[in-house]
């Protein structure tokens, strides 16, 4: 019996693939399962339809993240920390006190499993700290963000 799977499934194929299978197979667990449909013209446009569909709405995810890329990049994110001697603060500023600042200071709210620094900073200055942006809907649509972190004495 020749299927049109809607679904990826696992050694057999991916979304919109044309396939032969056995009768049984398909009748008594694709079908039911609903991982196909029975390859005909009505089927195949609907599939193609929905093809369309999710083109468009990853299109439509890809421009969300980039535009968040681009409003996280084109601002700079001050943290202001207290100092003692020497200009030296105690404590470091950690992922959450990043992502504290980047949400008071652009209204951008980001997971702190996403900020990607090696190691705490402990010290004034300018750092560049990567953030990882991916797609809820679909995962494999990623990209980093370079923000600007300024760390600055009071």
């Amino acid at each position: 019996m020749k299927v049109i799977l809607i679904q990826n499934v696992e050694k057999l194929g991916n979304f919109g693939d044309i396939k032969e299978v056995a009768d049984g197979y398909a009748r008594n667990y694709l079908i039911p399962k609903k991982f196909v449909l029975p390859f005909n013209k009505e089927n195949l446009t609907y599939v193609e339809n929905l093809k369309k569909d999710l083109e468009n709405k990853r299109q439509k995810e890809k421009d969300i993240i980039s535009d968040l890329k681009h409003q996280l990049e084109k601002n700079t994110i001050n943290i202001s920390v207290n100092l003692g001697a020497k200009n030296k603060f105690y404590g470091s500023i950690t992922k959450e006190d990043i992502t504290d600042a980047i949400q008071k200071q652009t209204g951008i709210k980001v997971d702190k499993h996403n900020i990607l620094i090696d190691k705490p900073i402990k010290e004034i200055g300018l750092f560049d700290v990567n953030i990882k942006l991916q797609s809820k809907k679909f995962p494999d649509i990623t990209d980093k963000a370079e923000v600007k972190v300024w760390v600055v004495g009071r």
